[in-house]
């Protein structure tokens, strides 16, 4: 089946289901602007008056980092790649128990609505607030773009529905319903959209697996293709994936997430206890793990599909990336009234739910960290109106950067991953530094992330400029009704390039046979470990300047 074809499987149904989910998404921002408080302040605005519930709070927070890109970067790596990223759900377990214990007591106790209120009472300096603030806006403002591009460009791939009509779409319900809602309406559309994110990627599960001819036949075509990879322990950095860059990598970004991100601070603060907090990150292990099944099993069952009916899409050249897999699966597979509308609904809870979180942070550290200062004085009204205002601010902002990411390309797992990495690193290296070193002061924080930052700018520009590409497992073109041996999706097969292929468990792919330099060994390192690289180079740079200079910024 080619891309036409698939492009005439929207039905109205589908339009009606994908049009419910964001009118819902809507409604609920529009009840919560005309209940309770109306939003009438910041502290109610930013925080729900502090008076938050558990399990809402806790699938927000899943819902707040599980967006369009794990819908549809997980099972594009899946099905390219194997299984062996599903292993970072065994890190996110660990920093979700971490972060409870050190972190959230923490800064419950501080009543604080910015995670970077501590840096200012530890160090003593507001400098070091304003860097790690800066690096948290730059990274959540990527993030943003990247989440409401990805549904976008996969939509636009297999039905034809214009990329700039999806970006404004998604941009401009959560920028209203954000606006209009504060905190409550991000809770409770998160909640109804984690809802939904669940509900369609177990019915793609499910019906696929019908297709395919049930869950052991999925699983013994992904075996005999070699996708089911879970243990590799190279320790070698420059191997794009090992258990040890998937559980400790993987632990370590996303304590920087769970445990000091903005998001994450301002969801478990907003609840009226201690006790409360801490359960919510307790229950996003359970939460995740069921998240990341489904995710890697839609991957599964995709491949499984093609496997077995002997014609890869993307080496075809039916679809022009991995990213829009599954995609192309629901049309040209799951082809029933309102099935393929489900799916898109999920696409874009996974945006709306990220944006709207990202924007909600956005400017509740924008305001406590930078305008407060100076507009302390004004009423109330006005200062709930200038967050509202940060809102559209940063909702703006993401949707030009979402038409920008259209020349990025890629895999937009990866490169989420790589952002994400990048920005929490350094910040979270301030926390732990000012954590468990009490000889660290404020100018040691400071040059450390800021030397920190400068390492991780250099390591990207490299990898991007430097990017050796790995490649993905092998697919097999014999099926397809014309082959397209030319298609240059080939390159990034083993096939492609000679190798072969020992069909194995503990499978990993062979390394480049380029010769690698020193600089170009450290442009190579996994884009796993750069979290664990900003964190550790602030600490390490940041004792180093303390121990040096004892005064205090």
């Amino acid at each position: 089946m080619v891309v036409e074809e698939a492009e005439k499987r929207l039905q109205i149904a589908d339009y009606v289901v994908f049009a419910l989910t964001l009118a819902i998404s809507l409604g609920i921002g529009l009840y919560h602007a005309f209940t309770g408080d109306r939003q009438r302040t910041t502290k109610d605005f930013l925080m729900g008056n502090r008076q938050l519930r558990t399990l809402p709070v806790a699938l927000s927070m899943l819902v707040s980092f599980i967006s369009a890109v794990l819908v549809l970067g997980t099972p594009a790596e899946m099905y390219t790649r194997g299984t062996l990223l599903f292993m970072r759900s065994i890190g996110y377990g660990f920093a979700c128990l971490i972060s409870s214990c050190l972190f959230v007591e923490l800064f419950h106790r501080l009543n604080i609505t910015s995670s970077f209120e501590y840096l200012e009472h530890r160090y003593n300096s507001r400098l070091c607030r304003l860097v790690a603030m800066i690096s948290m806006l730059i990274g959540s403002i990527l993030y943003m773009g990247i989440c409401m591009y990805t549904p976008s460009t996969a939509l636009e791939a297999v039905t034809g529905f214009p990329l700039w009509a999806s970006i404004l779409a998604s941009g401009l319900i959560a920028t209203i319903y954000t606006t209009l809602g504060g905190m409550r309406a991000v809770i409770w559309t998160d909640v109804f959209q984690a809802g939904v994110m669940i509900a369609g990627m177990l019915a793609i599960v499910i019906q696929g697996s019908i297709e395919v001819g049930g869950f052991t036949k999925i699983w013994n075509l992904n075996k005999a293709g070699g996708r089911l990879i879970f243990f590799d322990f190279n320790v070698d950095p420059t191997q794009r994936l090992s258990i040890w860059s998937t559980v400790i990598g993987g632990m370590i970004s996303a304590i920087g997430t769970f445990g000091c991100g903005q998001a994450s601070v301002q969801r478990y603060c907003a609840l009226p206890t201690l006790r409360q907090a801490k359960m919510t990150l307790l229950l996003n292990i359970p939460f995740l793990l069921i998240v990341n099944i489904l995710a890697a099993l839609v991957g599964l069952t995709v491949y499984a599909y093609y496997a077995d009916l002997g014609c890869d899409p993307l080496k075809q050249g039916y679809i022009s990336n991995s990213n829009q897999l599954v995609p192309y699966f629901v049309l040209d597979v799951l082809n029933y009234p309102g099935v393929n509308g489900i799916f898109l609904a999920v696409l874009f809870s996974g945006a709306l739910s990220s944006l709207s979180s990202s924007m909600n942070s956005a400017a509740a550290v924008t305001w406590e960290d930078l305008l407060k200062r100076f507009l302390h004085h004004i009423s109330e009204d006005k200062k709930a109106l200038i967050t509202k205002l940060l809102v559209i601010m940063y909702g703006g902002i993401a949707m030009v950067l979402a038409y920008l990411a259209n020349n990025l390309g890629g895999h937009v797992l990866q490169l989420s991953l790589s952002v994400s990495g990048a920005t929490v690193g350094p910040s979270l290296g301030m926390f732990l530094l000012g954590a468990l070193f009490p000889c660290a002061n404020a100018i040691g924080a400071f040059v450390g992330a800021v030397l920190s930052s400068a390492l991780m700018l250099w390591l990207i520009i490299g990898a991007n400029l430097n990017s050796n590409r790995t490649p993905t497992l092998p697919t097999s073109t014999a099926n397809c009704s014309v082959l397209n041996a030319t298609s240059y999706f080939e390159i990034d097969s083993y096939e492609s390039r000679g190798l072969t292929y020992d069909f194995s468990m503990t499978f990993s792919p062979p390394e480049e046979t380029n010769p690698i330099g020193v600089l170009n060994k450290f442009y190579s390192v996994s884009f796993l470990w750069y979290a664990t690289i900003g964190s550790f180079a602030t600490i390490i740079f940041g004792l180093i300047i303390s121990l040096l200079n004892g005064e205090v910024i």
